[in-house]
């Protein structure tokens, strides 16, 4: 190491409590479902080395009439299809943020969170 890399560092030991982590996760979650962070619950325990992340949280739906009106871009958006797609972004974002190693995602939906856009006539 050169000294200019050694002047840049400092010692001492960053730790993420627990509580931290599971409002982290939380957020992380919330953002990728689209639903208010007040419908996300978290949870985190060591899974053998790896981060096992536990949510429950609402499932975002858009209003009936829009889901007509663009049928084809729905197709395939199944309600798996879309917690897998946001489990693999939880865990990157996890991993990118608190430089943890996440090994599973459970997701339970326990409710419906109406996405209700209002749109410019």
């Amino acid at each position: 190491m050169s000294a200019g890399t050694l002047e840049n560092r400092r010692a001492g030991h960053t730790t993420i409590s627990t509580g931290t982590m599971q409002r982290l996760v939380a957020a992380i979650a919330a953002d990728a479902f689209k639903v208010p962070l007040q419908e996300v619950h978290a949870r985190v325990r060591d899974g053998h080395g790896q981060l096992s992340v536990s949510l429950a949280l609402a499932l975002a739906i858009v209003p009936l009439a829009e889901i007509v009106q663009n049928a084809q871009a729905a197709e395939g958006d199944t309600v798996f299809y879309r917690a897998a797609a946001a489990r693999e972004t939880i865990a990157k974002r996890i991993q990118a943020l608190a430089g943890t190693s996440v090994g599973r995602v459970d997701i339970r939906f326990t409710g419906a969170h109406l996405d209700s856009r209002e749109r410019v006539k």
